[in-house]
């Protein structure tokens, strides 16, 4: 293998022209600015730019041509396309093929344009082919490197070590640029290309930021006693007095000047006298390439920035898929079918539904706002402090017009060890009211008779049913608390399927959902002075939302569900099931024991094809997850990462990321515990993929 070192280029840029040269060298034509005084004659047209020195030595030279020892080594980048002062910022890189290579990685130094290149290198892109196209931005330097990746063996992937381009650079615009505006374009035969930069006026400054790598820099004037005189600076420091005047007439002066690695101050040349100066430059840079040389160590993938899991379903997996239900049910499969596929071995019973249960709407808030809503003229709210079950304190707000604005105000809040009730009602009177508990009723309603209304909390969720209570919780919290009767009050708001969906995918929901309630909240919970919670912790219920959904349209096919079903519960000999549920699976439900941690046995994996129709939108799902989250989970920067085993049902049971050496990291558990670690939508994943951008 050898880098190709090109005998010659040229390229436009700014209205400007350069050629390279075996040695290294490049010189640069230097043209003036759109918008200088008028040209005399001789001078270059008026559409010919100042490029400026400083612009100018933004150019680099090709990279050195250092042989490797074998094509193993590494792909040898071909720097003859490459450009190395551009005005288009996008490059086209190629370079040679490396036998047994599946992808090539391209990695990248990047700096602003007047400061020094990085060590180490960023990866940027991992490609198949032997080009890429990059980008490179005004006022940047970059540096492109690019490395050979085999095949996987094992755990591990063999690479090349990092082959580099040589430097691109793009100055900042010219119109950023100083002193250039006293110096103009004209012709001259003995300087290169017959084109030189010319001034008359003493004090004229010229500013050369040498590019990096910038080795020496040449300053290539016009003698004889028509000629005046220059001083060189770098920095501050004065580098050369240079008197054009005192050599012989017609003779082009070159002036070396050498740039340490080191040297960050720009070069200023200043003219001394009135005597014209016509200059141009030539410079010659460093070898910013090294072939590679030594044998290529095992290594795996460098970190990835991404990776992008493809899975399907969505929930914890086990008992029954409410889109395999509905499924189901369109393809005429009854109530009682759909129940006995996902729950092997249970029954349809009855149990009485006619109870009171508590519903937390509010948990652990500091603070709740309520007003009133009338359905019907003449609504009224009724708010009391409360000792046990006696009202101490009460105020009322009345809504006359039953419409879609509310009326007053109730602010809920912790007082102490109590709860304070600030009423302001239709009116804007306020009334303060003070009790271990704060209780509100609306007409209507089976508590207080009258209008009917709906009582509106500050998120805009809406009870048509019960009465609400507010209990003091901790030390600064309160818990909001909706107490009405199950059957026909609390099923009636539970929102966990659309109402447009087939009767025995509803009535089926609607009998799941009830024995639901019925065991699972069966106790109050202190945390939440409640049954049930009404979030995906429980069930999701939304109340007048759900019954009202579609105008009322849709709203009473559900409620419909479930009076139809009235009493109708899922058993186990002869006691109420655990009848879990979740959105949709990947094809097969899971074991309960897989999930979480109790073997039930009707909570066992069933296949379940009805998840994988077209009607569900997560039959397959794609999202990414970001190196932060994976790396926080197994604790450094992960190469690559994949599911390494599944449970029955196919939910993954383990998964292993790959660090940098290679070695293989493995952490197994639950499903629902490994997809919460990963915050996925499912426990079924078919892929993941790494990416590099």
């Amino acid at each position: 293998m050898s880098l190709h070192s090109p005998a010659s280029q040229r390229t436009g840029c700014f209205g400007t022209a350069r050629t390279v040269d075996r040695t290294g060298k490049f010189r640069v034509q230097l043209l003036r600015r759109a918008h200088h005084r008028p040209h005399r004659r001789g001078a270059a047209g008026p559409t010919a730019l100042v490029a400026a020195l400083a612009v100018a030595l933004g150019m680099l030279g090709p990279a050195g041509s250092a042989a490797a020892t074998s094509d193993p080594l590494g792909p040898a980048p071909r720097t003859s396309p490459v450009q190395h002062f551009r005005n288009r910022g996008f490059v086209r890189l190629r370079w040679t093929a490396v036998s047994g290579a599946t992808s090539y990685q391209v990695f990248v130094k990047s700096a602003d344009f007047d400061r020094p290149l990085p060590v180490g290198w960023r990866l940027l892109k991992s490609v198949q082919r032997t080009a890429t196209t990059v980008f490179v931005p005004l006022g940047q330097t970059r540096q492109y490197g690019v490395r050979a990746v085999g095949a996987p063996d094992g755990a591990q992937y063999q690479v090349t070590a990092v082959a580099g381009f040589g430097t691109v650079s793009r100055p900042p615009r010219v119109q950023s640029l100083t002193g250039v505006r006293h110096w103009h374009v004209v012709r001259s035969p003995r300087m290169y290309r017959r084109m030189a930069l010319e001034t008359t006026r003493p004090g004229s400054n010229l500013w050369l930021r040498p590019a990096k790598d910038t080795a020496t820099v040449q300053i290539i004037g016009e003698s004889g006693h028509r000629f005046g005189s220059v001083e060189v600076h770098l920095g501050r420091r004065l580098l050369r007095r240079i008197d054009f005047g005192a050599f012989r007439h017609r003779y082009v002066k070159r002036i070396r000047i050498r740039v340490r690695p080191t040297a960050s101050a720009p070069i200023r040349i200043t003219t001394t006298s009135r005597k014209p100066v016509r200059i141009s430059v030539l410079g010659q840079t460093r070898l910013s390439t090294r072939a590679v040389t030594e044998p290529p160590a095992p290594l795996a993938y460098p970190p990835a920035s991404s990776f992008t899991v493809t899975g399907a379903g969505w929930g914890h997996g086990v008992g029954l898929s409410q889109y395999g239900a509905e499924a189901m049910a369109r393809a005429g499969k009854t109530t009682s079918e759909i129940l006995g596929h996902y729950y092997e071995g249970t029954a349809i019973g009855t149990a009485p539904d006619n109870g009171l249960i508590d519903v937390n709407v509010g948990y652990h808030r500091s603070e709740t706002f309520a007003r009133l809503r009338g359905l019907a003229d003449g609504a009224v709210l009724e708010v009391c402090a409360m000792s046990g079950d006696t009202c101490t304190q009460r105020a009322v707000v009345h809504d006359p017009i039953g419409d879609a604005t509310p009326s007053g105000q109730v602010a809920l809040l912790r007082h102490g060890s109590a709860v304070r009730a600030r009423v302001r009602d239709e009116d804007g009177q306020l009334t303060r009211l003070t009790g271990a508990q704060i209780r509100l009723r609306w007409s209507g309603t089976r508590d207080l008779p009258g209008p009917a209304s709906v009582l509106r909390l500050g998120d805009g969720d809406e009870f048509r049913h019960g009465e609400l209570l507010v209990l003091p919780y901790g030390t600064g919290s309160i818990n909001d608390v909706v107490r009405e009767r199950l059957q026909d009050e609390y099923l009636p708001g539970v929102a966990e399927v659309p109402s447009s969906w087939d009767p025995a995918a509803l009535r089926a929901q609607a009998i799941i959902a009830r024995t639901y309630a019925l065991k699972d909240g069966a106790s109050l919970r202190s945390s939440c002075a409640c049954n049930l919670r009404n979030s995906v912790v429980d069930q999701n219920y939304t109340g007048w939302a759900k019954e009202n959904e579609g105008n009322g349209y849709y709203g009473q096919r559900w409620i419909a569900a479930v009076h139809d079903t009235a009493g109708e519960v899922v058993t186990y000999d002869g006691q109420l099931a655990s009848t879990y549920y979740f959105s949709s699976s990947g094809g097969h439900t899971l074991n309960s024991q897989d999930v979480w941690s109790a073997d039930v046995p009707y909570l066992q994996s069933v296949d379940d094809p009805w998840s994988m129709t077209a009607d569900n939108p997560n039959r397959s799902w794609t999202t990414t997850l970001s190196q932060d989250r994976v790396a926080s989970i197994f604790g450094f920067p992960v190469h690559a990462l994949r599911v390494d085993g599944t449970y029955q049902g196919g939910a993954m049971s383990a998964v292993t990321a790959i660090d940098e050496s290679g070695q293989p990291h493995t952490i197994s558990g639950k499903a629902d515990d490994l997809r919460a670690k990963l915050g996925l939508k499912s426990d079924w994943v078919t892929s993941i993929q790494e990416s590099y951008q």
